[in-house]
């Protein structure tokens, strides 16, 4: 890294294209110019990083900079090149860099310090507009980023909460928001059910057919929930052939009839087999009444003890535990 001291001649032509100095009077600046340094980096070396102080800005001359979250480029958000400027915000807000600005090859660049550039916006109205042009440019730029990583995320928080299989979500959704849920309905006044659903004799499914339809006797079983269930409801992947219901908005009476209606739907679907033959699944539910003040696992108590009473009682029912309180196992 080079610091030398600028020549006019040398300067004033390659300025001409800098956005920072569009439709500038340049022989108007040049005592500040003449106060400015050039400065050399080898490709690699880090112009700008977060853990300094920046008090330049700075003028591609020559070569490309990129600006990077880590110092290793692996993808650069930016590609800065001739004419282009980095800096700028820094030395607005006298904080450091957001990121780090990294030597794409080896580049030459025009430093021009904080106290001279405010002496060049002053005389030079036109190069203010120009710096508030790079400003809004550059938060363009990173709103582009944000954006980009604010959907990264969404798309790595969905695939944490999502059953790759089913295409419900999944346990750790399910705890997160099932209790916010019971919160919202309590502070509102509001009926709340969960209904628990096992695909009875699921086990000799996989038996006689093997695992892979068993995974698509699975997924004909999301896709039946997603299809069926109100746009309120809230339904996950419990575990294994277990799904899990939470019914804003409805008491008992209300839940049993959405319940039933969803295990003659689930029984009249017909999951056709690669072989040609026809496969139906029946249900077994167990649905259990919240009241204010149940914990989540309280209710799901409830509501599995009334699931075993479906499985003891023939299984491909409906049965309804209202009061979860008087399970005290």
């Amino acid at each position: 890294m080079a610091d030398t001291g600028v020549s006019l001649e040398f300067l004033l032509p390659r300025l001409g294209n800098a956005r920072l100095f569009q439709g500038v009077d340049l022989t108007k600046l040049e005592p500040e110019l003449q106060e400015s340094r050039l400065h050399a980096i080898d490709s690699g070396q880090v112009l700008l990083d977060p853990k300094h102080l920046n008090t330049n800005i700075y003028i591609v001359l020559d070569g490309e900079l990129m600006v990077c979250l880590e110092p290793k480029v692996i993808n650069p958000l930016v590609r800065l090149g001739v004419g282009d400027c980095v800096g700028e915000l820094s030395i607005i807000d006298t904080s450091p860099p957001s990121a780090y600005v990294v030597a794409a090859v080896p580049t030459q660049l025009l430093a021009i310090s904080k106290a001279v550039l405010w002496r060049m916006l002053a005389s030079q109205q036109a190069m203010a507009l120009n710096l508030l042009h790079v400003l809004t440019r550059r938060i363009r730029e990173n709103n582009v980023v944000l954006l980009g990583s604010m959907e990264l995320q969404r798309e790595y928080r969905n695939k944490a909460e999502t059953d790759a299989l089913t295409g419900l979500h999944n346990r750790v959704w399910f705890e997160e928001v099932f209790p916010k849920q019971l919160e919202l309905c309590e502070r509102t006044g509001q009926h709340a059910s969960l209904l628990m659903l096992d695909i009875d004799h699921f086990k000799m499914v996989n038996d006689q057919y093997g695992h892979q339809i068993g995974d698509e006797a699975l997924r004909h079983l999301g896709q039946l929930l997603r299809c069926n269930l109100r746009a309120t409801d809230l339904c996950a992947r419990y575990g294994g052939e277990e799904m899990i219901v939470l019914m804003p908005g409805a008491d008992l009476p209300h839940a049993m009839v959405t319940a039933e209606r969803l295990r003659q739907s689930i029984a009249a679907a017909v999951l056709r087999l690669t072989d040609g033959h026809d496969l139906f699944l029946n249900v077994s539910g167990g649905l259990a009444q919240w009241i204010p003040g149940t914990r989540l696992s309280d209710l799901i108590r409830s509501a599995d003890h009334a699931l075993y009473r479906a499985k003891a009682q023939g299984r491909n029912q409906i049965v309804s535990n209202p009061l979860p309180t008087d399970i005290s196992s």
